[in-house]
């Protein structure tokens, strides 16, 4: 029966997900497209600006929605905690706005060149106490055929050690990467790691303790720095805690 119980609850959190983001998290997505069109019209404007405008209008509007959506998602959070197990837990979960095709579909050099230098000096630097591996969640590999979306990726961000989020001026009009934001959102203070790559203002703010890291110039001292952190980190911990599907 218990196991029963808990098949019934995953399915409701996962029907709860879907409606958040095909409800709140569209709608945000939907805003930031909008802004998207107006400046590509507009080039004489910044594109910090239009962040600011938008950010200032989701926090002082009256409906105060990016207060509200953060209340339904720690509730929503709490309940996954509850039922997610080491197999959704990996060392590092890496969020992204994914690869876009242009008219010739080639997919977006940049993007693929950052998380495929990420994740190849992650895996070749990062350990487990035990010399193995740091397990990372990168969508592009880490997805079968067959495997549901909502609980390999989102689970997957409530449970992982470090939330790598990858913002760029796309990122925050995609409603899945809003849902892995504000998921990411409710962590304790450390696991969730922003880097902006060509994104000078958020609109959608972070708690002040949380310190974003730029990766538009491409600074290796930066990057190192970040690598023996974590190295000291996960050098602590032990493989078997995690996940399997590598």
């Amino acid at each position: 029966f218990k196991s029963l119980q808990g098949e019934e609850e995953q399915k409701h959190l996962e029907e709860l997900l879907k409606t958040l983001i095909e409800g709140p998290m569209k709608y945000l997505a939907g805003v930031w497209k909008d802004v998207l069109k107006h400046y590509a019209g507009n080039k004489e404007c910044k594109l910090e600006d239009y962040g600011s405008s938008v950010s200032t209008f989701f926090l002082d509007t009256k409906l105060h929605p990016l207060k509200v959506i953060d209340t339904w998602i720690l509730s929503v959070y709490e309940k996954i905690r509850a039922v997610i197990t080491k197999e959704h837990r990996y060392g590092i979960f890496l969020s992204h706005q994914g690869f876009k095709e242009d008219r010739h579909g080639d997919l977006d050099s940049r993007n693929k060149w950052i998380m495929g230098e990420i994740k190849e000096r992650y895996q070749e630097k990062l350990k487990f106490s035990g010399g193995e591996p740091v397990s990372i969640f990168f969508d592009k590999d880490s997805l079968s055929a067959g495997d549901s979306q909502i609980e390999s990726m989102l689970f997957s961000a409530c449970a992982s050690d470090k939330v790598m989020v990858f913002l760029d001026k796309d990122f925050f009009a995609r409603k899945w990467c809003l849902m892995e934001f504000f998921l990411a959102k409710q962590r304790e203070k450390g696991v969730m790691m922003p880097f902006k790559i060509d994104l000078s203002c958020v609109p959608i703010p972070l708690p002040d303790d949380i310190v974003y890291t730029e990766l538009a110039d491409g600074s290796e001292a930066t990057k190192e720095v970040i690598v023996r952190k974590l190295q000291k980190y996960f050098g602590e911990r032990n493989r078997e805690d995690y996940t399997d599907n590598c």
